[in-house]
């Protein structure tokens, strides 16, 4: 009796939680922010600029925010970072940004691309190696209330997520 007992309660508690695991998955789970008319054509440098202004203002971390700057009004979470970087209409979610944006080899990123999974997405700044493994990003990542930083990734890390260039992106 109290194994059924304990085996319901965990899959109860399960059912509850998943919808909050899986936020980043439901653009209707996530507030929506201003936006813009269309989706900007961004150079490389002003990608870099507008995240910029994210690490300067140590913007806090949160799925229910929007933090509104002169580059726009965008949520306050990683693919909301990358949104705002991009000059995107609105804040993406990790699972739409693709739909902006086109897969590239690892080696070929530059700049104000992005490296993205299914449950989080980063702005790609620089290679920290020569043999191009460890990328340097900007990020906006909990937990909530942090602010975005600027960090180098393992090659580990790096090789879980995709390459993407945004299709609106203007080479300096």
């Amino acid at each position: 009796m109290c194994t059924r007992t304990l085996i319901a309660a965990l899959a109860c508690t399960a059912a509850f939680q998943a919808p909050i695991a899986h936020a980043a998955d439901d653009p209707g789970a996530l507030i929506a922010c201003g936006t813009t008319a269309e989706d900007r054509v961004t150079t490389r440098e002003e990608a870099l600029t507008r995240s910029q202004s994210w690490l300067d203002a140590r913007v806090p971390y949160s799925q229910q925010a929007c933090h509104e700057n002169e580059h726009g009004s965008y949520r306050t979470d990683c693919s909301g970072y990358v949104s705002l970087a991009w000059g995107l209409t609105h804040s993406r979610t990790t699972v739409t940004l693709g739909e902006v944006a086109t897969g590239i080899p690892h080696a070929d990123l530059r700049p104000g691309d992005a490296l993205i999974t299914s449950y989080h997405a980063a702005l790609f700044v620089r290679w920290a190696d020569d043999a191009k493994s460890e990328p340097v990003v900007r990020e906006q990542t909990g937990p909530d209330g942090a602010p975005p930083v600027e960090r180098t990734w393992t090659a580990q890390t790096a090789s879980a997520y995709t390459a993407v260039r945004y299709y609106r992106v203007a080479e300096d």
